[in-house]
């Protein structure tokens, strides 16, 4: 499900938890250097052209949240049932209780992403960098004596160890000391994406040797906290009356058997529901939107779109757009069935949920896609009251 569903009282805690879940789903910036392994179907993606179109068929520079969207959340002109057929069961979806209740390795997962939010940074002196350090860098490269399109960085923090650079790279940083230049040489694996050098002309990347010319800034250690009742009491007592481990993990456990329940209503609907072909408004929007956000990260960058998925491992926009297929028919499913349950039952937001959606999202995302979120919240809050756990 899209963070869309939060509402406007959203306390400390749960607004980290969304930042985490945010940094989860966001590429960062590692660009050419990044250690990309690419899956079969990215491989194959790769050299082909998304099912819905290609890069140029969409007008994603001007995307806007709330277009093709109604002023009560629907889809502008499209009837769900047209294209979906619910379950006969979709009022009463029987769960198990032991697929919602959370696990103790889910549990201490999110202790440890919140104790990995209020890591300090501990600058190191006086020994060479090792294995866990996060050493900050410059970094230029070239193959075969050429600089390439994201092969420079400057003041970029590189954790030693973490694997997210190319195979190599982070090893042979380990055992220099601050102020140290030095090369570093790898190899690109095969089917690595092709990168430009400063004319524009094609650098190939894919089985080539690099060397990186590497000025080691300075090293520092992430020292985690202590979970301990003082550190719970002192970080979220006043924010969210939560004063010891125990108030702290009974939160979480609350807030993910939350999330699989609502998950696992989800995910019935999307197996045991029926569809036919489905509108391109929908694929459109949530390809636009997908596009619009990755040009502006590449913008950001000095890259265009197609530079950028080069640094991701593609040949081009065009086969990562491709790549994403099934998350964009996932999104247009999603979005029909939980339009298609309001429709049977004549399910809509009372004003104070529409209001409190607006209040929340209408500034990012426009009025009518803040009352989608509230339609969607309205139809799960009523398929999660119907439904039974055993």
């Amino acid at each position: 499900m899209e963070v869309f569903l939060l509402k406007n009282n959203t306390k400390k805690l749960l607004c980290i938890l969304l930042a985490i879940a945010a940094a989860v789903c966001v590429i960062f910036a590692c660009f050419m250097l990044t250690k990309h392994k690419q899956t079969d179907s990215a491989s194959s993606a790769a050299a082909s052209v998304s099912q819905f179109g290609s890069v140029a068929d969409f007008d994603y520079e001007a995307f806007d949240y709330s277009d093709g969207l109604d002023e009560n959340g629907y889809w502008s002109g499209i009837k769900a049932l047209d294209y979906v057929t619910l379950p006969e069961d979709f009022g009463s979806i029987a769960l198990k209780e032991n697929d919602l209740t959370p696990t103790e390795d889910e549990l201490q997962q999110q202790v440890d992403n919140l104790l990995n939010q209020y890591t300090s940074s501990q600058p190191v002196t006086g020994r060479a960098a090792q294995s866990g350090d996060v050493a900050n860098i410059d970094y230029t490269g070239t193959v075969d004596g050429v600089a390439f399109t994201g092969g420079t960085a400057t003041g970029y923090d590189l954790t030693l160890g973490s694997g997210s650079f190319i195979d190599g790279f982070e090893d042979q940083i380990i055992g220099h000391n601050v102020g140290d230049t030095f090369d570093v040489t790898v190899t690109f694996p095969d089917g690595y994406g092709d990168s430009t050098d400063a004319e524009g002309n094609t650098i190939t990347l894919s089985g080539k040797e690099a060397v990186f010319s590497v000025t080691l800034n300075s090293i520092s250690e992430s020292v985690t906290p202590e979970l301990t009742d003082e550190w719970v009491d002192s970080n979220f007592g006043t924010s969210d009356d939560l004063h010891t481990v125990d108030q702290l993990r009974s939160y979480f456990n609350d807030a993910l058997y939350a999330t699989n329940y609502e998950n696992a209503i989800v995910d019935y609907l999307m197996s045991n529901s029926t569809f036919k072909e489905l509108p391109g408004e929908i694929t459109s929007y949530y390809i636009r939107m997908f596009l619009n956000y990755y040009n502006q990260y590449a913008t950001a960058y000095g890259m265009d779109l197609n530079a950028f998925a080069q640094t991701q491992g593609y040949t081009d926009a065009d086969a990562m757009l491709a790549a994403s297929d099934a998350y964009f028919e996932h999104l247009a499913k999603q979005d029909l069935i939980l339009q298609a349950v309001a429709e049977t039952k004549s399910l809509a937001p009372t004003q104070e949920e529409l209001d409190d959606a607006e209040s929340t999202y209408a500034d990012t995302y426009g009025e009518n896609r803040a009352h989608l979120n509230a339609l969607q919240a309205c139809v799960l809050a009523w398929l999660e009251e119907n439904s039974t756990v055993a």
